[in-house]
């Protein structure tokens, strides 16, 4: 009697367990390490190892994102790049103690995409995103999730986890990619494309993912930014045969000439490089705008002309299926280390430092949170 006396109250113990979460107030600015309950779920229950910080976390927590609300009562927990590790799963569950998980972001609605898996391509808007509208986000110290929402991940590909979930996001590209292609016969004469010259502008740690994968599918590729880059990012790029082109340099013959530009991606979101996109683009090009950081205008309606003149095909990008987020997974394991990935991170912070959402690092591409610094 005495031992179960002592288990109930060890029991009772675990169900009350703390754990520590980053939380933002929505419609406030602000973000705050706090001790809150951990709700217990019949579900898959996860240990957070590593999230991936980002400029829409940034954007959250000094208030500057309209939509975002929380999942329930006044506060949302921060976070939508992560990795974690299987702590306690059901028995019939597919994922067993010490796999290694990321969760996906978005959770679908009830629209037609929504109901077959494409809640990337929702057409009322009605679904819930982790860490940004609707559903507690992913930096706390564990999560209970649906297995459906689990990406399976290799033990080996460690701190790269938490770059799944922004990889995923090139993935989509690279899909919208191969069906715009296909209009026409598009790829070199040896049925590859390395005869084709993609341009990725912006410089940012998705800039980078999308330079490094896009080379891999057989592009030539340059990056662009309008000034000189750090140290850190040219050394990826010597490392890796890709070119850099300084936008603000106005030398675009040249640089067209050592690598036409075929494919361009907008991962930065101004109105200029779309107009500078549209004049230097070749024929039959194809345009891929992720971006949306919403800057600068468009006045000058002739490049509508250019467009059609061209025959340009242009999509916009937005959020990735669940077969992206795996695509994203093989992708970072199988070329980390021939791409030298890891030097895409450039910080490793403890939780507490929520400094970071206001002081971004000199010379960051990318900052994860280390839960077990």
């Amino acid at each position: 009697m005495m031992v179960m006396d002592h288990q109930q109250e060890l029991l009772q113990f675990y169900w009350m367990i703390k754990m520590k979460a980053l939380v933002v107030k929505p419609g406030s600015k602000g973000v705050y390490l706090k001790d809150i309950d951990l709700i217990t779920e019949n579900k898959i229950k996860v240990k957070t190892l590593y999230n991936g910080i980002c400029g829409t976390d940034r954007e959250i927590v000094n208030n500057k994102l309209p939509f975002v609300r929380p999942e329930n009562g006044e506060y949302l927990i921060l976070g939508h790049e992560a990795l974690g590790q299987v702590i306690d799963a059901p028995e019939n569950s597919k994922f067993k103690l010490g796999d290694f998980v990321a969760p996906m972001v978005r959770r679908p609605g009830n629209c037609m995409l929504c109901k077959i898996g494409r809640q990337d391509y929702c057409i009322d808007g009605n679904f819930a995103e982790a860490g940004i509208r609707g559903k507690d986000g992913f930096m706390r110290e564990y999560f209970y999730e649906d297995e459906n929402f689990l990406i399976p991940v290799e033990k080996e590909i460690g701190e790269l986890g938490a770059l799944i979930e922004p990889t995923k996001n090139v993935m989509k590209m690279v899909e919208v990619f191969q069906s715009l292609k296909n209009r026409i016969i598009w790829d070199c004469d040896d049925s590859t494309l390395n005869c084709k010259g993609a341009w990725i502008f912006g410089t940012g740690s998705e800039g980078v993912l999308s330079s490094l994968v896009f080379k891999s599918i057989g592009f030539n590729v340059t990056i662009v930014n309008r000034h000189p880059l750090p140290e850190n990012v040219l050394k990826i790029l010597d490392k890796n045969g890709l070119k850099f082109f300084d936008s603000s340099s106005k030398n675009w013959k040249e640089a067209l000439e050592e690598n036409p530009m075929d494919l361009a991606i907008d991962a930065a979101g101004s109105a200029d490089i779309f107009i500078q996109v549209i004049d230097h683009i070749n024929y039959n090009g194809i345009v891929i705008l992720f971006g949306t950081s919403g800057t600068g205008s468009i006045s000058d309606g002739s490049f509508i002309t250019k467009i059609v003149d061209k025959n340009l095909s242009i999509a916009g990008v937005e959020d990735g299926s669940k077969k992206n987020y795996i695509d994203a997974a093989k992708f970072l394991f199988e070329y980390g280390s021939k791409y030298s990935i890891n030097d895409i991170i450039t910080s490793r912070i403890k939780p507490e430092e929520t400094w970071i959402f206001n002081e971004k690092p000199k010379d960051e591409i990318k900052t994860i949170i280390d839960w077990n610094l």
